[in-house]
This record gives structure tokens, C-alpha cells and sequence, in this order.
């Protein structure tokens, strides 16, 4: 049952409270505070400690800032336990884990999550499978009609189905054609790859940081804020009159705006999918800056949608749209350029060609990341055909053991290309 907590008149003094208040750099009104952006990130929030951990303090300002009656408005825990399901099935894609027990995790068994290691995990109506390529955006039948979106969750079933041929040759040598085990050149990091030199883990969590962490942030709950893509504008009504989701504090619009954050920053222990390559983008001279910008367009957002100031908040979803698809642009051009260098210095009589794949499978993951991405318009950057022809390129004959750096290099060339993110970059202004 919807209540409301916000009368006319209410609304009305925090209209008036949030234009003219700003002395105590707060702004509040009957019942509700407002935190401002620089109460929520203070100070050089987004350094590194010397042990390299981040400093998270602005993501718990976020959760609890916001207050309705005394109340946080603010609830992502549901994506913090998808993050985390997400976490351990990737962890059981690089050992030897049965393939049932990790489709059962991802899968779910009669509609509760099952089979994971951390109880709390289990039991639970969040399902990895469920939110996989599943957005509104791009799954819904009037987007389907543009033939984007077309690939759904099938081949996130394929990766975890191909693991069995990686456990059955646990203890092999890997060789072109042939899955297996292999040590790389500094005789410590060991890589169990499938006869295609790939390695599962990395295809499916960098597979995951587009079909799970963007996909349900950007094209699912950015629009599902004002309805559930029906037109009647349902939730923004209720919005506008302060009226709460049954007993929770927050209203149906800044819950799906949390959401949305709560897929970036609702698990910053598993920083594997989006949240932990948005400092490393930063970390490049072309994009410094990207970490503050993605985290203000957050913060800014949701104060708009308690403002009630749509344009303002739309404003912040082009943003977010844009800056988040650049990580993922960036890191598969990283991975690809990378590991091209890699086969270069092979050709010249340095280390050899598997050192290169690990970098290259971290590739071709965020390659297939590529398919969510949209521009400020909401447009994809990519076709799925655009996509499915670069894996195709990597997957040709023998897979990573037969592709060229001149193929990894115009695969590189082509993403940089689209200037994703809203501004011309190249692959020199990600790997110098």
C-alpha cells in the first residue's frame, strides 16, 4: 500500500527551503534532507591509500545523507548481493568447480538463488541470470525492432558450459587447439584457458560488467524513473506528490535511481566489474577527472529527482551514460593494445605468445561490454553485428593462439574510433 508523507503545502516549503537556504550548505524541508554534493564527497575523497584500497567514505555519505523523517532513503542492497553472487561464480570459472554447481548459481533453483559458498548469498529471489541482458532499454519489443539486443544471456551459458573442457584438462599442457594449463614467461601467474586459449573467468566477468553493471544501471532503471516504460509517467506523479513505496522511505523513482548506483558502487570488494576501472581510467591524462565526474552525475541526479527538477536529472543520465560506457571503451582498447604489444615483443624474441592472453581475454570480455553501451541519446555506439565481427576476428581458427597484432591493433583502431564517451580519443591516449 502507497502512503503519502508530503501534503500540497509541504511541498511547497521545500520548494521554497531548496532555492533559498543555502547558508548552512544544506538544503532541507518538512521531513526530507537534502544533502549537498560537497557534504557527500569531502576532501580528496578519491585518493588511494599507500596500500592502494580506495577511499569509499562518499559512497556511505551517499547511503545515508539522504533522509526522509529521519529515515536514509537510500537502498541497493539487492544489486550488493548480485555483485557479490557475481563475485564467486567468476572465482569458480578460474578452478575446478563443477559446471552444475556454477550454473546453479547463476541460474537460481526454483526461483531462489542457490549453491554459493557465502550462505547469506542463498535463499534469496536475486538471481544473476535473471538480470542478465535484461534491460528495458534494449530487451523490451520496441527496441528489439532496431535488431539491437538481439544477443540475450546465451552466451554468458556458453562460457560456464565451456568450462567442463577446461576441468577435463586440468592438468594438461595448453597448446593451440587444445585446453589446458600453461605458467607465463615470469614463471608465476598460471592461466587455465579453453582450446582457444581462452580463459572463462576473465570472458565472463568482463562480459558482466556490460550485460549485468551497465546494462541494468544505464538501460534499465535510467528508464524506468518516471514509468515502467508504459508512457503514463506513473512514478513521476507519485514523485512529484512525495509519496513513499509502501513502508520504505524513498519513493519509486529515487529507489531505481539507487539501483542504478548500487550496480556501480554497491560492491566495492568485488571491484571487477565497472567500479574498479573507473579509477583506472581516471589514472590516464586524456580522461583525468572521470572518477569525480560519474560520482558527482550520481549525486547530482538524485538530488534533482527529490527537487523534483527532471531536466536537471536527465541532464545527469546523459552524463552517466556517456562517461560509464567510456570505461568499458577504454579498457577493451587497453586489453587489445596491450596484448598486441605483447605479440610484437614475441616476434622480436621476447617472452612468448601466451603471455599475451590473459590481457587479450580481459579484452574480449569489455568487446562484448561494447553491446550495451549507449550515447547520450541513448543510441548504441555499437551493433551487435559490430561486436560479434571483432570476437569473431579473436575467435577465428585457433583463437588467441592464431591472431595477429595487426588484427588485435585494427580491432583497437576501430573502438577508439567511435569516441565513445562524447569526445575524440585514440589509442595512443590509452596506451602511451
Amino acid at each position: 500500500m502507497k502512503k503519502v508523507v508530503l501534503s500540497a503545502l509541504m511541498i511547497s516549503a521545500l520548494s521554497f527551503v531548496s532555492c533559498s537556504d543555502d547558508d548552512d550548505n544544506n538544503i532541507t524541508g518538512p521531513g526530507v534532507n537534502i544533502p549537498t554534493v560537497n557534504q557527500i564527497i569531502t576532501g580528496n575523497d578519491f585518493s588511494r591509500a599507500s596500500n592502494g584500497d580506495y577511499n569509499n567514505d562518499y559512497i556511505s555519505n551517499y547511503a545515508t545523507l539522504f533522509t526522509r523523517d529521519g529515515k536514509p532513503t537510500v537502498s541497493f542492497s539487492g544489486q550488493t548481493t548480485r555483485l557479490k553472487q557475481t563475485k564467486e561464480i567468476g572465482g569458480n570459472l578460474k578452478s575446478t568447480t563443477s559446471v552444475d554447481n556454477i550454473q546453479l548459481k547463476f541460474e537460481g533453483q526454483d526461483g531462489k538463488s542457490a549453491g554459493f559458498t557465502d550462505a547469506s548469498l542463498n535463499g534469496t529471489t536475486k538471481i544473476v541470470r535473471a538480470k542478465t541482458s535484461s534491460s528495458i532499454g534494449l530487451f523490451s519489443t520496441n527496441k528489439n525492432e532496431s535488431g539491437q539486443g538481439k544477443i540475450n544471456v546465451e552466451f554468458i551459458d556458453a562460457f560456464i558450459a565451456g568450462h567442463q573442457d577446461v576441468i577435463d584438462n586440468w592438468a594438461t599442457t595448453a597448446a593451440a587447439g587444445q585446453a589446458g594449463t600453461f605458467t607465463e614467461s615470469n614463471g608465476t601467474d598460471v592461466r587455465y584457458v579453453d582450446a582457444k586459449g581462452r580463459e572463462l573467468d576473465q570472458l565472463f566477468t568482463k562480459s558482466m560488467a556490460g550485460a549485468l553493471a551497465y546494462d541494468q544501471a544505464v538501460n534499465h532503471y535510467f528508464n524506468r524513473l518516471d514509468d515502467e516504460n508504459d508512457g503514463t509517467n506513473n512514478y513521476r506523479t507519485l514523485n512529484d506528490a512525495g509519496t513513499v513505496d509502501d513502508d520504505n522511505a524513498y519513493t519509486t523513482m529515487e529507489h531505481h535511481w539507487d539501483e542504478a548506483f548500487g550496480y556501480i558502487y554497491g560492491n566495492t570488494s568485488a571491484q571487477n566489474l565497472i567500479y574498479k576501472y573507473i579509477d583506472n581510467v581516471d589514472g590516464l591524462t586524456k580522461f583525468a577527472g572521470i572518477e569525480r565526474d560519474i560520482f558527482e552525475a550520481f549525486v547530482a541526479g538524485r538530488i534533482a529527482i527529490v527537487e523534483k527538477d527532471y531536466a536537471a536529472r536527465d541532464t545527469q543520465i546523459d552524463i552517466l551514460r556517456e562517461k560509464l560506457g567510456l570505461v568499458i571503451a577504454v579498457r577493451a582498447v587497453h586489453y587489445l593494445s596491450g596484448g598486441a604489444k605483447i605479440i610484437d615483443a614475441v616476434a622480436s624474441g621476447s617472452g612468448k605468445r601466451e603471455d599475451a592472453f590473459h590481457d587479450l581475454c580481459e579484452g574480449y570480455g569489455f568487446i562484448n561490454s561494447l553491446r550495451y553501451v549507449v550515447d547520450e541519446n541513448d543510441e548504441p555506439y555499437f551493433k551487435d553485428s559490430d561486436v560479434d565481427a571483432f570476437l569473431t576476428t579473436l575467435d577465428a581458427g585457433n583463437g588467441l593462439w592464431d591472431v595477429t597484432s595487426a588484427d588485435l591493433k585494427n580491432i583497437a583502431d576501430d573502438i577508439a574510433a567511435k569516441s565513445v564517451g562524447g569526445l575524440a580519443w585514440t589509442v595512443e591516449d590509452v596506451n602511451p
